[in-house]
């Protein structure tokens, strides 16, 4: 018993030091991510909700014309009218999730959509009248605008919040928004999977070789435990019977 005691102990000591410091960060990021507002993590607190839009049917062009002007190669799955910019458009969506906005009244292209527009798309989204600091165009997706089209603006305001909003170049649609609580959510997440290229694996090798040495340190404390508790019990009744 005391041979195993010894090697058990030399274990649980070794993994200890290995995975302490990732033990404690799971716990920080359960905390962090725990008491953190989803909701505001999403961002849903600097959004307002659109202008209302007169929908005069009378006044569309028809549906046939609107797929014509879109242009679009695949074949059309979506066909829609959706308030946009203060005005209905038909937005268009092909099996191949391409996508483009026809002004319903003058039969007019809009997409893909400039800087100016992404801007007036994102100061509409953005609860109140900010306007935009900075507008940035995205060829590729980044750590924090992950898995979104490209290309795509991204518009950000000097707001206490550190708020981006992200619109498509090609659907003209807000894609997404992110802001100073998502980024720290973000990070902790990041910590918490050991994601820490993509932030989206959930079954990279640091991951599970880490929980499995986790679970081997807790497995042999407790086994410490379980003979230390022994060896006490041992020793106490020994010393009862010496007494008596």
């Amino acid at each position: 018993m005391t041979s195993l005691l010894r090697w058990t102990a030399r274990i649980h000591k070794w993994l200890a030091l290995i995975v302490g410091i990732q033990m404690v960060l799971w716990v920080a990021g359960g905390v962090v991510m725990s008491v953190l507002d989803i909701d505001r993590v999403h961002g849903d607190h600097i959004v307002g909700p659109p202008p209302p839009v007169v929908m005069d049917v009378e006044n569309f062009i028809s549906a046939s014309q609107a797929v014509e002007t879109a242009a679009l190669e695949g074949e059309i799955e979506t066909l829609r009218v959706i308030p946009w910019l203060g005005r209905p458009v038909f937005q268009i969506i092909d099996r191949e999730e391409d996508s483009a906005l026809v002004d319903a009244r003058t039969g007019e292209k809009l997409t893909p959509v400039s800087s100016e527009i992404a801007i007036a798309l994102a100061e509409e989204s953005h609860l109140g009248d900010m306007q935009a600091s900075s507008v940035e165009y995205m060829e590729e997706q980044n750590v924090e605008y992950r898995g979104g089209p490209v290309p795509a603006w991204r518009v950000n305001f000097d707001d206490e919040y550190g708020a981006s909003f992200y619109v498509s170049e090609n659907s003209g649609m807000l894609v997404t928004r992110r802001n100073d609580e998502w980024r720290l959510f973000d990070f902790f997440w990041m910590l918490h999977i050991m994601g820490y290229q993509d932030r989206d694996d959930f079954n990279t090798w640091w991951l599970i070789g880490f929980a499995l040495f986790s679970f081997v340190t807790v497995f042999a404390g407790m086994i410490l435990l379980i003979i230390k508790m022994r060896q006490s019990l041992l020793r106490a009744i020994k010393q009862s019977e010496a007494k008596n």
